[in-house]
């Protein structure tokens, strides 16, 4: 039965097509946003197909096309209906294929395109920006405890309290009413809470959201244990008329506004790092060296970064970003050279090493250093 992708999936995924080996056959990197409704897919890659082909000659052609013609297949049968972006890698063979296909409940940009390994960037940046995270909704008349996993909600368990029934101005007035259920709820609640710190520790959940009534998850709030609340990251108002998939949104745009202030945190500690030599190294050329050298502790990259090509030296890894690739490597003197698109090359380097990397929105100071940072092991 298909599903949307997980963290744990996506963990594994990257890590599948971070060790995907370098090759002459073209290799498409298909990213694309789903949310304009059906067919939008496909015609986002028909409008990017000219392009694409005219970059590429002779039997390479004929692997691309196949290539394309197994993500239109993908895409005309496969999509499910609550998939907001969906990403397919595919690299047709003489003999075979690889075909790795996502979806995901956030979306993804459109963006297409051909190297000679997996393009992975935004799969990084979906990992960054959408870590699991633990919703506990709260209404008058049911608590729910949802995990978000890459912006799909999975409810973990759902309570009814009986005793918080609407029966004002009917049965009982309203005073007796909150006044007879009060301790009821508070006992509820707590039973609640001691249900939500065990599912958080068993599934090592690190971030909390409430949701619902303000009164209760005002209670909720003060009474969370501090382990708890040390994970709580923001409370939002919700109604238990409004629909789970319209409250997992409004969380989920909470989380990553958290995200970028974390984000922004990280890059605090690079400008610091670059400031006291040895702790982080900026640009493409020294961040591929720390992660050649297995040196890199975090990896920054700014919102859209782009660098300029360069190459790579396969017999004695030696980099340099420059467009123009001399005879012969000025290290070791061999002629075992290719050229890299630094981005996709940091990516994937931090993919096989499973290197956490930040996707920063806004540092003026990571800019003026190229967009591309890196946080050093001690």
């Amino acid at each position: 039965m298909k599903s949307l992708t997980t963290m744990e999936e996506l963990r594994n995924n990257i890590f599948t097509l971070a060790c995907v080996e370098e090759s002459v056959t073209p290799f498409v990197s298909c990213y694309l946003n789903l949310e304009k409704g059906d067919g939008c897919g496909i015609k986002t890659l028909d409008d990017r197909l000219p392009a694409l082909r005219s970059t590429i000659t002779g039997e390479a052609l004929s692997h691309f096309d196949a290539a394309i013609q197994s993500i239109k297949a993908y895409l005309a049968s496969q999509l499910m209906p609550d998939a907001k972006g969906v990403a397919i890698f595919c690299r047709h063979y003489s003999t075979g294929r690889f075909l790795l296909p996502m979806q995901f409940a956030a979306p993804l940009p459109d963006w297409i395109a051909v190297y000679d390994t997996p393009h992975l960037f935004h799969l990084m940046a979906m990992k960054d920006n959408y870590h699991r995270y633990v919703v506990l909704m709260a209404t008058r008349n049911w608590v729910r405890i949802l995990e978000v996993n890459l912006g799909a909600a999975t409810v973990q368990t759902w309570t009814r309290h009986p005793g918080l029934r609407e029966r004002v101005g009917r049965e009982i007035t309203k005073e007796h009413y909150e006044s007879r259920n009060r301790a009821h709820t508070s006992r509820f609640l707590k039973e609640q809470i001691e249900l939500l710190g065990d599912l958080m520790k068993a599934g090592k959940h690190t971030h909390l959201i409430l949701a619902g009534d303000p009164r209760l998850t005002g209670e909720i709030r003060q009474a969370l244990p501090k382990s708890v609340a040390a994970k709580l990251i923001d409370t939002i108002p919700a109604a238990s008329r409004d629909a789970e998939s319209d409250v997992v949104t409004a969380t989920l745009s909470a989380f990553v506004d958290w995200e970028e202030q974390e984000s922004q945190a990280v890059a605090a500690r690079f400008v610091k790092g670059i400031r006291t030599q040895g702790r982080a190294v900026a640009g493409a050329a020294a961040c591929l060296e720390a992660l050649r050298q297995r040196r890199a502790d975090t990896v920054l990259l700014a919102q859209g970064v782009s660098a300029r090509p360069g190459w790579l030296c396969s017999a004695c890894y030696a980099i340099r970003i420059t467009p123009h690739a001399p005879d012969s490597c000025p290290a070791c003197g061999e002629k075992s050279l290719r050229q890299i698109d630094p981005v996709a090359e940091i990516t994937r380097l931090a993919g096989q090493q499973e290197c956490p990397i930040e996707v920063v929105e806004h540092c003026d100071p990571l800019m003026a250093l190229g967009g591309i940072g890196c946080l050093l092991r001690f």
